[in-house]
């Protein structure tokens, strides 16, 4: 009786979440297709690229091509900073906590229209330190930027998805203005 009781309570639960739309990200839901089907990554070896080519080979109808010649969508790394910030110290002046802040900036060209201001992604995560720790400290930080560097990722992509792609004009290349860009 007690078993089905905690049976019946956790299945409850479970259906209560499920039908409130809720899901982990990056599990179940559907991804909002990008509104172009190539890419060109122009990434200059920046450490994110890795990242960026693993998030956009899960997107659906998308082919990541090895040139910009025919693409419909460049997307180019134009700049990334990781800094390691002073959080919080105790009351003898040591170090209790980092906080690593990552930010990657990014220009999208669709159909040769630059798509205008450039996105940037920044993901900040804490750290706590200890001087006794030293050794497993410095594993956790690599770790955590590795973290931060996939999430930016998929943030970016996410935003690739809200994109409005422009017209065609006879006039040549304008840019798109910060309206016609979605950010979620």
């Amino acid at each position: 009786m007690k078993h089905t009781l905690q049976l019946a309570l956790f299945a409850g639960f479970a259906l209560l979440l499920t039908a409130c739309g809720f899901h982990l990200r990056g599990l179940g839901g559907t991804m909002k297709p990008l509104p172009f089907a190539t890419l060109y990554l122009e990434a200059g070896g920046k450490s994110i690229e890795s990242d960026l080519r693993t998030v956009l080979a899960r997107q659906p109808k998308l082919a990541v091509l090895d040139q910009g010649k025919g693409a419909q969508a460049v997307l180019s790394v134009v700049g990334e900073n990781q800094s390691k910030d002073i959080l919080t110290i105790n009351t003898g002046g040591r170090i209790n906590e980092y906080q690593l802040t990552y930010t990657v900036t990014v220009r999208v060209v669709l159909n040769g229209v630059p798509v205008e201001p450039d996105m940037t992604a920044t993901v900040r995560r804490s750290m706590n330190y200890s001087d006794n720790q030293v050794l497993g400290k410095q594993q956790e930080e690599d770790l955590l930027w590795t973290d931060a560097r996939r999430d930016a990722a998929e943030q970016i992509v996410r935003r690739l998805a809200y994109l409005k792609v422009p017209a065609a004009s006879p006039a040549g290349a304008q840019s798109v203005k910060p309206d016609a860009v979605t950010q979620p």
